[in-house]
């Protein structure tokens, strides 16, 4: 049944991409002007697959004057290609504006609320542009009945996401805190078990530039013999986002609780801020500032009760299949105890590829230094450096099986936060 609703899909939008290619093809003749040229090459990056550049190449054309519906057509198929749905939405939109490119407008639009998971308004532009085509424009009459077979009586896609794992590992030295970096390391070997779950819950808005999502995560890490080091948490979370020009603004709030040893150890409410924005075609920039109240309920660590502030900046870029990061990390705090009061700068950099349909690999590497204020000794300077290699493969039906390799190595102007570590899991997860 799989198999026939992707041919199902192959159908209807293959036909879709040959008008495209059609459409690029008429504009060989273009005049030889500036805006033209960068037409032309922004065609000529199309059919190399380069959508990035090609969006490049129609956005410079667009600037120096060139207006026409096949621009902003072709604006639209990049960013479909991209995944960049709403900017595709606008494009397309403004392809309608031009009564002999309407009718196939309208169609695209359709593809795209389809594929935002928008079966209302995929019906209304797919109805639109069927009854809007030329009577004699046959292909585009096809595709839009073809798509509206397909949607019409499909159940509408659940509002939940959920995933979990359950994860075999070993650590040769276990961290009561791994998080925070407070204490020191056990200088303790052992087995462990990992398991993980995570729901999501989305809420639709008055229109598709905003929304809002519930979240909930539950895990629990069990050790074969150090059982005092045993972790449980329970977070949960409600966060708004919006669409405001270039900007995706999200904010949101949560409450995170954890045990120790089936003890309780703390809990902690939180307030999140973010803003995101598009700088380049594939590239963005993402500003976070996350604050967070730590009430620790086990009496032998009070002292670490607070207030913790980060404030982070990312640059992402995206190449197809691959995508990397490099951000910062301001994080101060205001404790009980002012001697763990620290301030850290954290560095770090990221790269998540899928190099085949099966395969998934994600590397991790940060730099963090931290400067604890001491009160009746000196200052206490410290530098952690982490990595991490996560592979995955992909099965059938969103299960999945991963290995995951970390490694720290923490240095101390204090001897006792002196360690390095290292750890190996193998996962077995499911996305549904």
């Amino acid at each position: 049944m799989q198999l026939i609703n992707h041919l199902l899909r192959w159908k209807i939008f293959l036909p879709f991409f040959l008008i495209v290619l059609i459409l690029l093809s008429q504009e060989v003749c273009a005049e030889n002007q500036p805006e033209s040229s960068a037409f032309q090459a922004g065609i000529t990056a199309f059919k190399q697959g380069d959508y990035n550049s090609a969006l490049v190449f129609f956005h410079e054309a667009e600037s120096l004057g060139f207006e026409k519906p096949s621009l902003y057509y072709n604006i639209g198929v990049c960013c479909y290609k991209l995944g960049r749905y709403q900017e595709a939405e606008e494009a397309f939109r403004k392809t309608a504006a031009f009564p002999q490119m309407a009718p196939l407008a309208f169609y695209n639009l359709g593809v795209v609320a389809e594929k935002q998971s928008d079966h209302e308004k995929a019906l209304y532009w797919l109805h639109k542009s069927y009854d809007n085509a030329e009577a004699d424009d046959v292909n585009l009459r096809v595709l839009a009945a073809n798509a509206l077979a397909q949607i019409e009586g499909k159940p509408a896609p659940s509002d939940w996401a959920s995933y979990v794992s359950f994860g075999l590992g070993y650590d040769d030295n276990v961290e009561l805190l791994p998080d925070s970096d407070f204490l020191q390391a056990s200088n303790m070997d052992d087995w462990f078990l990992d398991m993980y779950l995570f729901t999501r819950r989305f809420f639709t808005g008055n229109s598709s530039s905003s929304g809002s999502y519930f979240q909930a995560g539950l895990s629990y890490l069990k050790y074969a013999e150090v059982g005092e080091y045993d972790t449980g948490t329970v977070d949960l979370a409600l966060f708004y986002w919006k669409q405001a020009g270039s900007y995706q603004l999200e904010g949101g709030g949560g409450y995170y609780y954890s045990t120790i040893d089936g003890q309780s150890y703390e809990q902690s409410p939180m307030i999140s801020l973010q803003a995101k924005r598009t700088l380049w075609p594939s590239t963005n920039l993402r500003f976070r500032y996350r604050l967070n109240y730590f009430d620790v309920l086990d009496s032998d660590y009070d002292y670490l009760s607070g207030w913790r502030h980060r404030t982070m900046a990312e640059l992402s870029r995206r190449w197809g299949n691959y995508n990397g990061y490099l951000a910062y990390t301001l994080e101060l705090n205001d404790r009980d105890d002012e001697d763990y009061s620290p301030t850290r700068h954290l560095f770090s950099a990221g790269v998540d590829m899928k190099p085949l349909d099966n395969i998934g690999v994600n590397l991790y590497v940060g730099y963090r230094s931290s400067h604890y204020d001491i009160a009746s000794f000196d200052d206490r300077e410290e530098e952690r450096f982490n990595a991490t290699l996560n592979l995955t493969y992909f099965l059938v039906n969103g299960w999945e099986i991963s290995c995951k390799v970390e490694y720290a190595d923490n240095e101390s102007d204090d001897d006792l936060y002196d360690y390095t570590r290292n750890a190996v899991t193998l996962y077995f997860a499911r996305l549904f």
